[in-house]
């Protein structure tokens, strides 16, 4: 993916977080910002936003893995071979079909930005909101994430096939 992209993912994730990281920084004592401060404090939103994503792509990796065994072997008569990885198939997919590849990019940043949520909607549970809000937006995020996954996953495999397709 291009680095505007994950440059406004990781930003938007960031942005997320504030529901939680700002009252962390008004009980810190951070009650105003300086107009020459905003720079920094959009950098530091940037690399929320990153460290964000990075556990959000730990605590869904085991899931992600279970997902994608699911969705793979129901697509058993149609995938020739166990699928490879979605980096094999990114390239494949920038060098034999580059409007696969810009779509497949698009829905990656979309599944990035709501796996992110969902760590935000945890963390702002943890931190701010009572867990009768807090736990259904939780469950919310993280079958949207699902939701986005699996239809992600699906069209990878659909794409790499119509590409062999093109290929043979």
């Amino acid at each position: 993916m291009a680095i505007p992209g994950l440059f406004v993912e990781y930003l938007v994730n960031g942005a997320v977080a504030l529901v939680w990281a700002y009252p962390l920084l008004l009980s810190a004592g951070i009650t105003k910002i300086e107009n020459p401060l905003l720079p920094l404090y959009a950098l530091g939103l940037y690399v929320l936003g990153m460290m964000i994503d990075f556990v959000a792509w730990i605590v869904t990796r085991p899931v992600k893995r279970f997902l994608r065994r699911r969705i793979a072997q129901s697509y058993k008569a149609d995938v020739d071979q166990q699928p490879g990885s979605s980096t094999g198939r990114q390239v494949k997919f920038s060098i034999y079909a580059p409007e696969l590849a810009r779509e497949n990019a698009m829905r990656s940043s979309r599944d990035r930005i709501a796996r992110g949520s969902f760590i935000n909607a945890i963390l702002a549970t943890i931190i701010v909101l009572p867990l009768t809000i807090g736990i259904p937006i939780s469950i919310f995020t993280f079958a949207m994430w699902w939701g986005f996954e699996s239809v992600s996953y699906k069209f990878e495999l659909k794409a790499e096939q119509a590409i062999k397709g093109k290929l043979s």
